[in-house]
């Protein structure tokens, strides 16, 4: 008799420390059923995490430079962006020649405030190539074969001549020159910068009217012209420096 009431006082104190246990606790005093170990599978975990966190910063830096790609070159920024490329790839296409006149010691040392200068005439032909892009595709919509052979002509006719004497003309200016020492200049140096086009750009307008959209035509065309630049560079301060004389 003494045994039953020790059993059942046994059984009552148990279920009072079921019924003041929550689930959880419950729960965690399960022994583990998995056969992994408790460390490998923490390591398995971490592991996971940092490829995890690794694969979520790659994706963030993706998504931003997406949206610098949709900002830089909407309507609203299209025009800063244009000259912040132009003005670059001047600079790059000047550094190169210089460093080339170097090498074949047609200089003596590299000058900064000509390149410089070349970046500022380069923000000044962005400026006229944006709006003249806008305007032949406002006035001559669409891609036809005819319609991109008129934007060559008159890009080749009307711009070219432009922006070359766009570019001798912002040079002048920076250099001090007077009008009349611009107008030699041109009429000495710009023909050469013309006959270059007409051997370059025809083929590479082609590509650019009719398979490239408007707001990535001013990048192209500064790729393209990276060579360009250099031979720009090149014509115009070939006879820029009378008092360096060409190393032995």
């Amino acid at each position: 008799m003494q045994s039953l009431r020790s059993c059942a006082a046994r059984g009552l104190l148990l279920s009072s420390a079921v019924r003041g246990s929550s689930p959880r606790s419950l729960r965690i005093s399960w022994p583990r059923r998995s056969g992994t170990p408790s460390g490998t599978g923490a390591g398995v975990g971490a592991g996971a995490g940092t490829g995890e966190t690794a694969r979520i910063g790659f994706g963030g830096a993706l998504q931003k430079l997406r949206e610098l790609h949709t900002v830089a070159f909407s309507s609203r920024f299209l025009l800063f962006t244009n000259l912040g490329i132009s003005l670059t790839l001047s600079c790059v296409g000047d550094v190169l020649e210089q460093h080339f006149e170097i090498y074949c010691k047609e200089i003596e040392r590299f000058e900064s405030t000509r390149t410089a200068h070349m970046a500022i005439s380069g923000v000044t032909v962005g400026v006229i190539c944006h709006y003249w892009y806008k305007m032949l595709d406002r006035r001559m919509p669409g891609r036809s074969m005819r319609v991109v052979a008129k934007k060559i002509v008159l890009d080749q006719l009307i711009c070219s001549p432009i922006y070359i004497s766009a570019f001798f003309v912002t040079l002048g200016l920076l250099e001090r020159k007077d009008k009349h020492e611009v107008w030699e200049e041109i009429k000495e140096k710009a023909w050469k910068l013309y006959a270059a086009e007409w051997t370059v750009w025809p083929v590479a307008q082609f590509v650019n009217f009719y398979w490239i959209p408007t707001h990535y035509r001013i990048f192209y065309d500064n790729i393209i012209s990276l060579g360009y630049d250099v031979l720009t560079s090149k014509v115009k301060h070939k006879q820029s420096h009378p008092h360096l004389k060409k190393l032995p």
